[in-house]
């Protein structure tokens, strides 16, 4: 990813993750799923497959619908594809979002994004959170570094908490 549109995306992200109740039009999960583009956008994985990056969810419908209109971009060269499973992630999930009462086997080498989790959960890298009218979310670092995921530096000053 170039530099300007690092910067494009990590401007795109801090206006979302500030986006107060002047931006009520915005639907609370399309921000979400801006969230997990952006953040997927700044987190590189040791262990890139394919050309294609696949988001997998274990959400409530309305979040898995609007994480599915991300399919068909492109995010850092690959074509994104969306999946909902049911159970612990297929191998080939990237990233996988899962809302906090789903529980999920340890996924070794996928970025593991959690709606509404308290971190450390021993599975989740990074967790959206609603604090006030707003959307945030918290990484931990630790997670990240034993899953193989490196997280821009952009994207840790902007977390409301790193652990």
């Amino acid at each position: 990813m170039s530099v300007r549109r690092a910067g494009q995306g990590m401007a795109a992200l801090l206006g979302l993750a500030f986006a107060g109740s002047g931006h009520a039009q915005v639907d609370e999960h399309a921000l979400k799923a801006a969230f997990v583009y952006n953040i997927a956008a700044f987190a590189q994985s040791a262990h890139v497959r394919a050309s294609t990056l696949t988001i997998c969810t274990q959400t409530d419908a309305a979040l898995a619908a609007a994480i599915a209109t991300l399919a068909g971009r492109d995010l850092a060269g690959r074509r994104v594809t969306v999946a909902r499973v049911a159970s612990a992630p297929a191998a080939d999930c990237d990233v996988l979002v899962h809302a906090a009462d789903t529980p999920v086997a340890a996924a070794l080498t996928a970025l593991v994004i959690c709606d509404a989790c308290a971190l450390p959960n021993g599975v989740s890298t990074v967790a959206l959170v609603r604090e006030g009218n707003k959307i945030r979310f918290d990484v931990d670092a630790t997670r990240a570094r034993a899953n193989g995921i490196t997280l821009s530096s952009q994207l840790l000053r902007l977390a409301r908490r790193v652990l």
